[in-house]
């Protein structure tokens, strides 16, 4: 029987959260998508896609869960996201965060089920749907059958660690130190192109030295490639170990790409060339996960899931 929540559930606002490896984005009733860094202060709160320090994941949603607050105090309840590989230790700490952040109630679902939802894919179809979510710091893949996510694989690692690839590349061929937002550039013309890229970078001791070499972006490829690889050998074993059958669905109805990585140009089609299968992007794939797990919420409401 679903509990009463002293009157208030009619008022009770309910909020769906992604906390990410590098950004967090909360959406609500009246307020759309709410994007934050996922640091407090200094600090990151995530890592890996999993929380690293609670006291930072707090500070974190604190402000932001505040803003969804009915009458400035009747707390709302959330949806949280967790990778599929993520132990019952780190499921309980995201929902002790989000608790401590604001949240009277909390349920966590899982990021690539979500992100399925957001993306417009017919989860309670009896036909198999892949999903692969890169993201930050965790590349998720999930087959999804009937509303239920039925095989899972994982990998603690995503766009974050072709950007750490290229700056680690930089530094030990160059001794430069190349900021986040030119890392990031590297790399998606690293996937899709070649040649070399002229730009500013900074040294060890931060100054501005313009006239450094420029970086190759064969050389950035090469940087990039193995976690490339090690993302189509977490694809291509995945799909290798499905039974035959549900291996046929997912040959028919493709793969869908969601995440950061679904931007990066050249990913697609490497997917594409390791298994033969459609890949098919989404048309905000940054917001898919989020907007998912608010679709869920209904859902999650009518069931009466929510851990206190």
């Amino acid at each position: 029987m679903a509990k009463h929540w002293g009157g208030l559930s009619h008022w009770r606002p309910d909020i769906a959260i992604d906390l990410g490896t590098a950004t967090t984005r909360v959406v609500s009733k009246g307020h759309g998508v709410i994007t934050h860094i996922s640091m407090a202060g200094n600090v990151p709160a995530l890592s890996s896609g999993v929380v690293a320090n609670l006291d930072a994941v707090v500070a974190l949603l604190e402000p932001l869960i505040s803003k969804m607050k009915i009458f400035g105090m009747i707390r709302p309840r959330a949806v949280a996201c967790a990778p599929t590989d993520a132990n019952a230790g780190e499921r309980n700490a995201l929902v002790e965060g989000v608790s401590r952040g604001g949240a009277c109630a909390v349920v966590v679902v899982p990021e690539p089920l979500a992100a399925a939802v957001g993306a417009g894919v017919d989860i309670v179809s009896p036909y198999a749907r892949m999903v692969v979510d890169i993201g930050e710091g965790v590349t998720d893949c999930a087959v999804i059958t009937s509303g239920k996510v039925v095989d899972t694989a994982a990998l603690r690692g995503g766009c974050c660690a072709l950007r750490n690839a290229v700056r680690e590349g930089a530094l030990r061929r160059w001794n430069l130190r190349i900021p986040t937002r030119q890392a990031e550039a590297l790399v998606r013309a690293a996937l899709c192109g070649s040649g070399a890229v002229a730009m500013q970078t900074q040294d060890a001791q931060g100054g501005d030295c313009p006239a450094l070499p420029p970086i190759s972006l064969v050389e950035a490829r090469e940087d990039c490639e193995p976690m490339v690889e090690a993302i189509l050998d977490l694809i291509t074993g995945f799909l290798r170990e499905m039974p035959h059958s549900t291996g046929s669905e997912i040959i028919e109805n493709g793969i869908t790409l969601t995440g950061g990585g679904a931007l990066l140009a050249g990913m697609r089609e490497r997917i594409h060339a390791a298994t033969g299968i459609t890949v098919m992007p989404v048309a905000n794939p940054l917001e898919a996960v989020v907007r998912g797990a608010y679709a869920m919420l209904p859902i999650v409401a009518m069931l009466n899931m929510w851990k206190r």
